[in-house]
């Protein structure tokens, strides 16, 4: 475990072991890295973590500047540049840039989708002229069109950030 300067006397504390700073008794020993607020070493965010000497943070500032993992390009990105798009804790994080990009497929695939069901209805009304004549050819042509419309509704649905 890595070992800080306590904030009164300067002496090492593991916030791993120690609960005050040994030399002092300081109960808050530790500077948060990023608020510079006095804290002890129960409220150093993820301490257990700690494997060699780096920033520590308080609880609040920890979450914030936590890494991330967006949700469509899998890349790292710090919590607090993060957007969601559903308020359930375990929600994905994603880049704006990312979101937006995926909102942008989304709108084309949404005006698509009217003319997906109109060639699949003269598609299938030409397969089922060719086959079965007169009402064949509508109903093969309808079923077409349902096909087609359902899949870019699917691929829709499956591509919407959740």
């Amino acid at each position: 475990m890595p070992v800080y300067p306590c904030t009164k006397c300067n002496s090492p504390v593991d916030p791993g072991t120690d609960k005050a700073c040994k030399n002092c008794r300081e109960p808050k020993p530790l500077a948060c890295s990023r608020c510079h607020k006095q804290i002890p070493t129960e409220e150093v965010f993820e301490g257990h973590k700690l494997k060699t000497k780096k920033p520590i943070f308080c609880l609040e500032c920890g979450e914030r500047e936590e890494v991330v993992k967006c949700g469509l390009c899998n890349l790292n990105l710090q919590r607090h540049q993060a957007k969601q798009v559903s308020n359930y804790p375990a929600a994905k994080n994603y880049h704006p840039h990312c979101l937006r990009e995926r909102q942008k497929q989304l709108d084309r695939l949404s005006k698509i989708q009217p003319f997906m069901a109109v060639v699949g209805l003269v598609v299938g009304g030409l397969a089922g002229w060719v086959q079965f004549k007169g009402v064949g050819a509508a109903v093969v042509g309808v079923i077409i069109a349902v096909l087609l419309f359902g899949l870019v509704n699917v691929m829709t649905n499956r591509l919407t950030p959740k």
